[in-house]
């Protein structure tokens, strides 16, 4: 009976000693791979009703594995309006180490699928990546320079910037989709890039063994030590279109009764300039018109909607012979989306 009373004991003593030892509030990345556990179970028992000396087991002990996993998320979540011909335009992500360990992480932008529904037309140039470094928010380029993450620590994020080139020859609406791909590194050292990470082949050893647990992103695999996200450029810019049209106004002999063009008569061009984007301003519209060869242009009969103008270098928008030699030159400030501004001038058949 005693003997059965000790092996009850000792089943709920080591049943307690597992619950205490087992449990334990984790962090979203959990404990950190390296981190020696170690338990040990203590057993009091009678004999003949009389207290015996506690009874300590040995120390068992194991080495909490590196759990590799990451993520990449694109920040704006739709696309990031660009004008033809910019600069330094930029798509941000952000890289997250979702596992135990410090690591460092490899970067790689490449052209990508839409990922807003889109299609994808056109490359942007001079493509690179750039990491954070904190002091200033958005991208700086005097002081965002790193190209791959350092020593990131576990539950740590990082803002990392695809920056790129817009071609002048793209159009309103075409649209070009970047992959941002964040590869792990074993932590190499402040300023150096470890080598990449690679799973641990075969049984659990004693030591750190690496498992990869990472998701699959929009173009890697799942527990392949990477994780992807794609962003998009939307051009979005005016869509000028231009039309010119000439009438006779009057002619010597006919005044201004069915005028003929004639040497002496009068001729007057009209010149629309439509924005036909239905977004986007256009600003500094800048039209020129030199009258043509056998004419001479009519002294003060420019118009701008129907508005006279000055030929003076003033505070008009318009001038003759003066911005530019021998021509109507006409500034628009601003064309709005869908609007029509419409010029007039006229000239005398030599």
């Amino acid at each position: 009976m005693q003997y059965l009373h000790m092996r009850k004991a000792i089943g709920l003593l080591l049943a307690l000693a597992f619950y205490i030892g087992g449990s334990h509030t984790a962090l979203a990345a959990g404990t950190a791979s390296g981190t020696s556990i170690d338990n040990t179970a203590t057993v009091d028992y009678q004999v003949g009703g009389i207290d015996q000396t506690q009874l300590t087991s040995n120390t068992a002990s194991f080495v909490v594995d590196n759990r590799v996993d990451l993520t990449v998320a694109e920040s704006a979540g739709t696309y990031v309006d660009v004008i033809p011909g910019s600069t330094v335009q930029v798509l941000t992500f952000t890289v997250t180490n979702d596992g135990n360990e410090t690591q460092d992480f490899a970067l790689s932008a490449a052209a990508g699928s839409d990922p807003f529904g889109g299609a994808d037309n056109f490359d942007a140039t001079n493509v690179n990546v750039y990491v954070e470094d904190g002091t200033t928010g958005g991208y700086q380029p005097a002081e965002d320079t790193a190209t791959f993450i350092d020593e990131l620590a576990a539950d740590a994020s990082v803002t990392v910037y695809i920056v790129a080139d817009i071609p002048a020859s793209q159009s309103n609406g075409d649209i070009a989709a970047y992959t941002l791909t964040a590869d792990a590194h074993d932590a190499g050292g402040a300023g150096v890039l470890g080598a990449e990470t690679t799973a641990t082949a075969g049984g659990n050893t004693a030591g750190v063994d690496v498992v990869l647990g990472d998701a699959a992103g929009d173009t890697d695999l799942a527990n392949a030590g990477d994780h992807s996200a794609t962003g998009a450029y939307q051009v979005t810019t005016a869509s000028l279109t231009v039309n010119k049209s000439v009438v006779v106004v009057d002619d010597p002999f006919n005044g201004t009764t069915d005028p003929k063009a004639i040497p002496g008569a009068t001729m007057q061009y009209t010149i629309s300039v439509e924005n036909t984007s239905g977004t986007t301003d256009a600003t500094s519209v800048v039209v020129v018109d030199a009258p043509p060869g056998n004419t001479t242009y009519s002294a003060g009969t420019i118009e701008l909607d129907a508005v006279g103008k000055s030929d003076a270098d003033d505070a008009d928008e318009a001038d003759w012979n003066v911005t530019n030699a021998g021509a109507v030159t006409v500034t628009i400030p601003t064309l709005a989306a869908g609007a029509t501004a419409t010029i007039t001038f006229q000239v005398t058949i030599d």
